[in-house]
């Protein structure tokens, strides 16, 4: 079973990321070496809100994959999440 957002109702009070980071992490996406893209979505994921274990989970995720794409998706997948879009 999936385990999703049950509501649209944003999961946090206080969304510390946006569309601002998004439109960053669109950016370096294209910009920069694979290396470096990996260390800038696990910054966004440490910057955004929510309970550690969580984003100790997904940091794991984007570690374990190699595909610069699956890094792109976890971390978007993220910040979408903490703006109450529910992936």
């Amino acid at each position: 079973m999936f385990n999703t957002q049950s509501t649209s109702k944003a999961r946090l009070k206080n969304d510390t990321l946006g569309e601002d980071a998004l439109t960053g992490l669109y950016d370096a996406f294209v910009k920069m070496p694979d290396a470096e893209f990996e260390a800038l979505c696990v910054s966004v994921v440490q910057a955004g809100g929510g309970k550690q274990p969580r984003k100790d989970e997904i940091i794991a995720a984007i570690y374990a994959t190699n595909s610069k794409s699956s890094k792109l998706k976890k971390a978007q997948d993220f910040i979408l999440a903490g703006m109450g879009l529910g992936v």
